[in-house]
């Protein structure tokens, strides 16, 4: 398995523990990267699009050889009601030209690679291996740091910096005394499916060319009386299709996650994209959603945290957030070995990258996330309908003028609730919509 000592151990070979092993070994630093899963990727999963900028700060020009599937040119959001959608969206042409925007990715395919690419810096790969716990060393009569991490086999691997990049669970983050305990409330349980389909067929359903891709998000109706929302991305010859809701209502109102799957398939608009799909591959996956204001500490004597296990999630983004934190925790680490300190003094200095990003800006604005969905809990299914229910008046042609018509829209709006819930259903949903 390679040696017992290394200067980093990276626990967990997802894009932040692979960016960070590789940039670490880059910089000549000896690094064990630790993975449970069979190989990188094969207990992941992810709604399915990569972002080109971010992911080119690990890798520049990274789609060149990357396993990717396709370039996504076609961006929409659909609010759903039960025979309906209103529908948001962009279609950029130019984003199927290089550099490109971003990719519609599949884990089980581009984890290994990204992994690859830090075995090929130098780093060690360890897959099907669990670490149990950290080890510490004393520094003084009441102080200790973290010095390396004990297997399930019971084999011990000193390091003098430990990486979390375990994942939203965050077991050792917790050990760790970095976090409290993960709250269900403040984890989305995502149920994804693959779908094998021809490429032309997807790109006929999709109107796409041979290359293109499409990312399609869907609010209300896939929620199925929980908090949740659906997805589709299109992939080379697959369809992956995601849903999704806050765990603690998911296990409340005791919905079956392949159950709401099933019928967000089972959806007349949803049906017809998915026709004659074959079902290739299925998993569940939890990601952080506790926001800004459960970021666990980032950083103690001898150890970091990055990526889902850090709350490095906003919006639709956190692969390439992922990536990032990787990045930053192994320019700190790199400058701690320099100084040879690996004290939470020095690195601190990752938590002040972190802080000062531009991605930390966007997790700070949803910071009352949370708060919004307990306080309105059912404004996501009411503005859905309210969108649907005056489009289906507005579009059906009938014996109205057009000043009538609207005034008839307008009143049913108002009949639906409470005109101050109403504007404050309104207002705070386009908020929070705005980093779907």
């Amino acid at each position: 398995m390679g040696h017992d000592r290394y200067d980093a151990v990276v626990v967990g070979a997802g894009p932040a523990g692979s960016a960070a092993a590789m940039s670490m070994a880059q910089n000549n630093l000896s690094v064990a990267l630790i993975e449970r899963g069979e190989q990188p990727g094969s207990k992941n999963m992810f709604g399915g699009s990569l972002s080109r900028k971010p992911t080119a700060e690990a890798i520049p020009e990274f789609w060149k050889e990357a396993p990717l599937e396709r370039a996504i040119v076609n961006e929409e959001l659909w609010l759903m009601d039960k025979t309906s959608a209103v529908k948001v969206g962009f279609t950029g042409l130019e984003f199927n030209k290089s550099p490109y925007n971003k990719f519609s990715v599949i884990r089980s395919k581009f984890d290994p690679w990204f992994a690859d690419q830090a075995v090929k810096a130098g780093a060690q790969l360890m897959t099907s291996t669990l670490v149990e716990e950290l080890v510490y060393e004393k520094t003084g009569l009441l102080n200790k740091k973290v010095a390396g991490v004990e297997l399930d086999s019971g084999e011990i691997i000193h390091a003098d910096v430990v990486l979390l990049a375990e994942g939203a669970s965050a077991a050792l983050t917790q050990e760790a005394g970095l976090r409290e305990e993960i709250k269900p409330s403040s984890l989305f349980l995502y149920v994804k499916e693959e779908l094998g389909l021809p490429a032309e067929k997807i790109e006929s359903r999709f109107n796409l060319e041979p290359g293109e891709g499409a990312n399609i998000g869907m609010l209300g109706y896939p929620g199925s009386g929980i908090i949740g929302k659906g997805g589709i991305w299109t992939n080379q010859e697959s369809i992956s299709v995601v849903v999704g809701g806050y765990l603690n209502q998911i296990i409340n109102k005791g919905v079956s996650p392949y159950q709401l799957l099933s019928r967000f398939k089972e959806h007349s608009l949803i049906s017809r994209l998915l026709a004659g799909a074959e079902p290739i591959a299925y998993k569940a996956h939890t990601i952080p959603k506790g926001g800004y204001n459960e970021i666990p500490q980032l950083y103690g004597d001898g150890v970091l945290v990055a990526g889902d296990a850090a709350m490095m999630v906003t919006g639709r983004r956190g692969a390439d957030l992922a990536i990032l934190t990787g990045l930053y925790a192994a320019e700190v680490i790199a400058q701690a070995r320099a100084a040879q300190d690996y004290s939470a003094e020095i690195l601190k200095g990752y938590e002040k990258r972190i802080m000062n990003s531009f991605f930390m800006e966007n997790i700070k604005e949803h910071k009352d996330r949370k708060e919004y969905y307990q306080n309105y809990s059912d404004s996501d299914f009411l503005l859905t309908k309210a969108a649907n229910d005056a489009a289906y008046r507005f579009f059906k042609v009938g014996l109205q003028s057009k000043k009538d018509k609207m005034k008839t829209i307008r009143k049913d709006l108002f009949n639906m609730q409470p005109t101050d819930k109403l504007v404050s259903d309104l207002y705070h949903g386009l908020k929070n919509w705005g980093d779907f």
